[in-house]
């Protein structure tokens, strides 16, 4: 694991590299996320005999948590320099040998350095997704070596690695995160008595603890959305952006915004509760007086809970949005339709995409369809306007699935 602060959130999310860490680091030494190379070169060109010893490291550090690779610098922490064509050599070598010597490709970042004055690569190699091989071999990271594997080693590590790859999204370790990272009023409702008696096996079982490629207990994307009170620091955008516009369209105005997050379940009442207020209400005597709301929240309930429950957690970059026009509500959640599903499709057939987070939900109790009288399996078009025979259709766009009522 990369081992320095600069560098904690994995050895891409924390670049460039601040000098003094770079230089604090060539004192100290190569270590489990620091390697040093010399380079030799033929005239302006890297000789050709130092490219597979590079793509080694390079899989001995993708097969273990990333590292950096110092291209230009001694074992003992001297930095040799180089022209600047030289420089441009060593880039380009380190770019065909990620590509090419590598199996399968490691995507590498470099950043060109000075060390008083004396040119230096610096290469950032980040975890892989895969087990991958060098020409040596599948060598992993050690200490400050890097060590061939053995064909159990290779299996356990392409299974783990395999395995990462094609669980759902919301299964997979929050870095950073523990046992205590949980609310305890927020995860207590869904053990059960058992459960209780030893939570962390309790939660472990529901899917909201897991491990991580280290055996360290981390909180899942679904634990986090469902017991941590501030889940869109850990996963940033998971909230909904409703707003209330004036007219029929967005140039008209605002009258009501509120950005609603929180647990997943307090963002479902509170995304009811801002169209609730929003919304007209109109009456008449049928002898009595009798109000006539102008959405259902029957059907508002089951269109937010679908939207959150299956939207992609993945784009970090995108909010759910709840907009209210003068006469529709547009749902707009992130992710186009998951797996095979297509609009077509849609009545026959069902596909999940956050299989942990909908099989949880069920055993939340702050917020059930029954608290506002929503029936299970209603079509959320009928119960918006039970007497309209057209709607407007579904609209798919690249990474985002509109819903319009």
């Amino acid at each position: 694991m990369m081992s320095d602060e600069a560098t904690a959130g994995g050895p891409l999310t924390g670049l460039p590299f601040p000098d003094d860490v770079v230089e604090r680091h060539i004192g100290l030494g190569e270590d489990s996320g620091w390697e040093f190379k010399e380079v030799d070169f033929r005239g302006d060109e890297v000789a050709s005999r130092q490219r597979d010893s590079w793509a080694d490291e390079m899989a001995a550090f993708a097969n273990a948590d990333g590292g950096v690779l110092l291209l230009g610098v001694t074992d003992d922490g001297m930095v040799t320099g180089m022209s600047r064509a030289q420089l441009d050599s060593v880039e380009r070598a380190v770019r065909e040998i990620s590509a090419d010597a590598v199996k399968p490709p490691v995507r590498v970042r470099t950043h060109r350095r000075l060390h008083q004055g004396r040119r230096f690569l610096l290469v950032a190699v980040p975890r892989g997704d895969a087990q991958h091989d060098g020409p040596g071999g599948a060598f992993q990271r050690v200490g400050a070596a890097k060590v061939l594997l053995s064909p159990d080693e290779r299996l356990r590590l392409a299974q783990r690695r395999g395995q990462g790859r094609f669980v759902g999204f919301d299964h997979q370790p929050m870095a950073a995160t523990g046992f205590a990272t949980l609310d305890e009023g927020l995860w207590r409702p869904l053990l059960s008595d058992e459960g209780l008696a030893d939570p962390q096996v309790g939660l472990a079982k529901l899917g909201l603890l897991t491990r991580d490629e280290t055996g360290e207990v981390r909180v899942s994307v679904a634990g986090t959305l469902l017991c941590t009170r501030r889940p869109e620091r850990l996963i940033p955008a998971a909230a909904i952006s409703a707003v209330r516009y004036r007219g029929a369209d967005r140039a008209s105005g605002q009258l009501d915004a509120q950005i609603i997050d929180g647990p997943l379940d307090c963002q479902i009442r509170d995304a009811v509760l801002f169209v609730h207020r929003n919304m007209r209400v109109s009456a008449r005597k049928a002898p009595a007086r009798e109000d006539l709301p102008e959405y259902s929240l029957q059907a508002v309930f089951e269109a937010v809970v679908n939207a959150v429950v299956h939207r992609d957690y993945a784009q970090r970059a995108s909010r759910i949005r709840l907009s209210i026009f003068s006469d529709r509500i547009e749902l707009c959640s992130p992710g186009s339709l998951p797996n095979s599903l297509t609009i077509e499709s849609m009545g026959e057939r069902q596909a999940t995409r956050n299989e942990l987070l909908t099989s949880v939900f069920g055993r939340l109790d702050t917020i059930r369809p029954t608290d506002i009288g929503v029936q299970r399996g209603s079509v959320v078009r009928d119960l918006l306007y039970p007497n309209r025979t057209t709607y407007a259709p579904l609209r798919i766009e690249i990474d985002w699935l509109f819903v319009f009522c």
